[in-house]
């Protein structure tokens, strides 16, 4: 997947940014999923999951291409998220976890495809499937970067790029809300996970979290968190769903 990434250094010292606004549905979702639905069987009457973020929309645009209707489960917060970013598909807002697992069991039932991206371990080999073009290209490009920062969401994409950029000498940090606030897409692990079953759940005791100080947006977190490092000009970014202003591009 190389030529695929947006990557610039919007300021002269600072951190590299990788901008995941620019893929087609406005997210590295967008790499991870299709990489997923590629090998869904045919047949499906359609794609749910419990997202209120980019996974919502990522799979909202792949069904689209395919097709096929896109439901999200998730909370007011998360519905009124989806609604401002142009998920086109149908939300349903669900006062519970427990609720939204059981409404999801019931469209799988009726035959509708879902990616279980909280639990399913195959994400991960499909984040790595990406991530191997992005090491490539940010090697060429900056060879000076020697750290990676990310949100932490479900887990797969921080040990998805963990495996990959460790293997290359680098180091991975996933990064949490600030306590007491919340981020789109983002979770904190001691409060937020689902024990065993979580597909973060074996690489936790390897993976590095950090807590980020309160910021307006995921974003900005990132950056702020880049910023105070030792060495930023060290640290590459990756940005899900930011886009890349004209005054970033070289």
């Amino acid at each position: 997947m190389r030529g695929v990434f947006s990557l610039s250094r919007p300021r002269a010292g600072g951190p590299v940014v990788l901008w995941g606004g620019a893929q087609p549905s406005g997210s590295l979702k967008y790499l991870t999923f299709a990489r997923y639905l590629a090998a869904m069987p045919p047949g499906s009457r359609g794609l749910v999951e419990l997202s209120g973020a980019s996974s919502a929309l990522a799979l909202d645009l792949l069904g689209r291409e395919r097709g096929l209707p896109t439901v999200a489960l998730t909370d007011a917060a998360g519905a009124t998220y989806l609604r401002a970013n142009g998920f086109q598909g149908q939300v349903r807002q669900v006062d519970s976890m427990a609720d939204m697992f059981h409404q999801a069991q019931s469209l799988e039932r009726e035959g509708w495809s879902w990616p279980r991206q909280l639990t399913n371990r195959a994400m991960v080999a499909c984040v790595e499937a990406w991530a191997s073009g992005l090491r490539a290209q940010v090697r060429e490009r900056f060879p000076t970067v020697r750290h990676v920062v990310c949100g932490f969401g479900t887990g797969a994409t921080l040990v998805g790029l963990t495996r990959v950029f460790m293997a290359g000498g680098f180091t991975v940090t996933g990064l949490q809300p600030a306590p007491g606030t919340s981020v789109p897409g983002w979770r904190t692990w001691g409060a937020q996970n689902l024990g065993a079953e979580d597909l973060f759940f074996e690489h936790q005791p390897r993976m590095v979290l950090a807590t980020a100080a309160p910021a307006p947006d995921a974003f900005t977190s990132l950056l702020d968190w880049a910023r105070r490092q030792p060495n930023p000009e060290r640290v590459l970014v990756i940005a899900h769903n930011a886009r890349e202003p004209d005054s970033a591009r070289a």
